[in-house]
């Protein structure tokens, strides 16, 4: 069985994965060190190439594309449009899981892309979501997250693996993709710490979550001998930016109800629920429609936020919405926090509309 973290062929640090291209804008103002990396859940091909080409002069450092065959377009394709239309950003799917995607078949298309175009991607991976919930699955237990990066790693790596059993190879590719493990909660943020390379980390934009989630990874890494300071970390937010504050907040509930059915699924224990938030975020993961997954324009998933009265709390949690000013403020806090690097998620009726106004009023701001 290969080691999980093996001699690289080629030299690498894993944080110059994403943070190695520099972007035309870098943060918050000119001198800030904040990331900002954005979320596209795939359209048709013409739309899509349209906005990775706007992420791009726009500023962002990476582009990352969703991964659900039951709600979108197929990731690994639409990855090959984003890097067909761009030259220096960084991408990646956010994220595959062990369910729907045997780990040859996922190396050998990120081995693909990486061949292709000079090395601009990274391999996101997590327990599953919409991906596997739209299948009637169940989203993968921590062990077999961590046996399926063991799997990715070998393949890549050294061309062979053992995947549930069984031998699997990969013949032509030896070359260390960075591999980045979605994590929420406790037991899935060691592991993080432990093997990956970089963290999605989605547990909240709050100051303890923000300071358990490190420790946490820090804790992983040191078990196995690990340098924490290696390991690049992204935080998942929620976006919305519009002249209109609560037009913004009103347009992002979708995606504040499918962070809330993510992160508290399982349990909700070490997740800093306050007192009164249990039932309700109980009875939204009860009621959650799994077919209108983070979907804007769809009502019924977003209406169970404020039915439940959890508007405040998720806006609090996971997200950055509001006028540009706002947003401004917002990403001061986190930064203040220690947060380098964001991951937006712009659930939103006009991406172009956002991308540009992000750009040009709250990054540029």
């Amino acid at each position: 069985m290969p080691r999980l973290f093996l001699r690289a062929k080629e030299s690498y640090h894993p944080k110059e994965s994403i943070n190695h291209i520099k972007p035309d804008r870098t943060g918050l103002q000119k001198g800030a060190r904040m990331k900002q990396g954005l979320v596209l859940t795939p359209p048709g091909p013409a739309t899509l190439a349209e906005w990775a080409r706007l992420a791009e002069a726009h500023g962002f450092g990476a582009i990352w594309v969703t991964d659900s065959q039951s709600l979108y377009r197929e990731v690994f394709t639409s990855l090959g449009v984003c890097l067909g239309q761009t030259s220096r950003i960084v991408c990646g799917p956010c994220v595959i899981n062990p369910l729907t995607r045997h780990p040859a078949v996922a190396a050998s298309a990120i081995a693909t892309l990486s061949e292709a175009h000079g090395g601009r991607v990274v391999l996101g991976v997590g327990s599953g979501d919409s991906a596997v919930l739209n299948l009637g699955l169940r989203p993968a237990k921590v062990a077999e997250v961590r046996e399926y990066m063991t799997a990715l790693r070998g393949l890549l790596e050294e061309g062979e693996a053992e995947w549930r059993g069984h031998r699997c190879i990969l013949t032509w590719f030896r070359r260390r993709v960075p591999l980045y493990l979605a994590a929420e909660g406790p037991r899935m943020l060691r592991l993080a710490g432990e093997v990956a390379d970089g963290v999605i980390v989605g547990s909240g934009l709050v100051p303890e979550m923000v300071r358990d989630s490190r420790r946490l990874i820090e804790e992983g890494a040191r078990a196995v001998g690990r340098d924490p300071g290696e390991i690049d970390l992204w935080w998942m937010a929620k976006v919305h930016v519009h002249p209109d504050g609560e037009r913004a907040r009103e347009e992002i509930r979708a995606g504040l109800a499918g962070s809330a059915h993510h992160v508290f699924n399982f349990t909700l224990e070490g997740k800093h629920v306050p007192a009164g938030m249990e039932e309700p975020i109980l009875e939204l993961r009860r009621r959650y429609v799994f077919s209108e997954h983070a979907m804007a324009q769809k009502e019924t998933n977003a209406a169970l936020v404020d039915e439940l009265g959890l508007r405040d709390f998720l806006l609090d949690r996971f997200a950055i919405a509001g006028t540009p000013e706002e947003c401004r403020a917002r990403l001061g806090e986190l930064e203040a926090m220690g947060i380098e690097n964001i991951r937006l998620t712009a659930h939103v009726p006009d991406r172009p509309a956002f991308i540009r106004l992000w750009s040009e009023e709250v990054m540029g701001g």
